[in-house]
């Protein structure tokens, strides 16, 4: 709480620089409360991004084979388990905002992965009551995105996969990546003439992704205002924009026309978070203590799979399910040639 209250005493001083309007002690109040309240509600949905980018990056611990290519198309779904989507907030949390019409003066809110809610906050700034509806989710209980990858066979059997996902909107959300991996199979240095071992291999990814999600718009006025009153700023959608590293242990074996594949893995990201609505001098405040405020996290998990091939070999189908915080899905249809 000390680094939000130097944070936000250099960014009331710039507002109260730009704008005579608002006295710095509310502000700093009210911006101190927001950045607070936006880190818990972002915080869970940077996390799924995490566990969306890093599922699926391989199908086998075996290669492709030195210049073989492996091309797939992919349908991942992630989903948001019900700890995710909500979290406790208490008067004793906030400086400025008090919720409204609560017993016990706290309340249960949604996260950025949550639904609606009808939980309100008042507070004052210069002398004004304003009234603040909590942000509301994605109401969804599923994240799905469609991606492209290719693999390529190198040398000594390592391989290099490349991911990538156009922005496409999905109800309450859009997605974008672009990822790269490369992975070395183990084994090729203690399998012998064993006939068909099990694999094992290492895989490092790196995963460039941006996450957008909105929720129904969020004005702040003051408390009675005329409907055509300007609003302080409209808040309407969450951006988490994210780096995140994967490093993978795997091993897979081959039975008759399926392959059974399994991994262990950690990942490491750096979030970095803004909120969409109204462009201007508060909206842009909120935004440069966000950045300030940016995460980096570790988290493990552990992937199961299993692949089915056709006949010829060349087509086969893969699905993974990634288990951790989150419970990630992958099925993929791919060509080998």
């Amino acid at each position: 709480m000390r680094k939000i209250q130097i944070l936000v005493l250099f960014g009331s001083i710039f507002l109260s620089k730009m704008s005579a309007q608002v006295s710095s002690p509310d502000l700093n109040a009210f911006i101190t409360d927001m950045v607070f309240m936006s880190k818990q509600y972002v915080s869970p949905a940077g996390t799924a991004s995490a566990y969306q980018s890093s599922g699926a990056w391989y199908t086998s611990a075996t290669s492709v084979g030195k210049f073989n290519v492996d091309f797939s198309l992919h349908i991942n779904a992630l989903f948001i388990p019900k700890n995710q989507k909500s979290f406790t907030i208490k008067n004793s949390d906030f400086n400025s905002l008090v919720i409204q019409d609560q017993a016990f003066q706290q309340a249960q809110i949604p996260t950025a992965l949550g639904g609606d809610t009808n939980v309100f906050y008042d507070f004052f700034i210069d002398d004004n009551q304003y009234e603040l509806q909590a942000f509301e989710g994605v109401k969804m209980k599923v994240l799905a995105h469609p991606y492209l990858q290719a693999t390529v066979g190198l040398w000594k059997e390592t391989d290099i996969t490349v991911r990538y996902s156009p922005r496409i909107t999905i109800d309450a959300s859009n997605y974008e990546i672009f990822g790269i991996a490369l992975k070395h199979t183990l084994s090729q240095y203690f399998r012998g003439d064993k006939k068909n071992p099990i694999e094992v291999a290492l895989l490092v990814s790196y995963s460039k992704f941006d996450l957008n999600l909105f929720f129904d718009p969020v004005n702040i006025k003051p408390v009675g205002s005329p409907s055509n009153t300007e609003p302080l700023t409209t808040l309407d959608g969450v951006i988490i924009d994210a780096d995140s590293w994967l490093f993978q242990a795997i091993a897979s074996k081959k039975i008759g026309n399926f392959e059974i594949n399994t991994s262990l893995g950690v990942t490491q990201n750096k979030f970095n978070y803004l909120l969409s609505g109204k462009e201007g001098l508060v909206l842009d405040l909120f935004n440069d203590l966000l950045v300030l405020l940016d995460q980096t996290k570790t988290h493990f998990k552990g992937d199961v799979g299993v692949n089915y091939f056709f006949k010829n070999k060349k087509w086969y189908l893969s699905s993974t399910v990634s288990i951790g915080t989150f419970a990630n899905a992958n099925v993929a249809a791919h060509y080998r040639f």
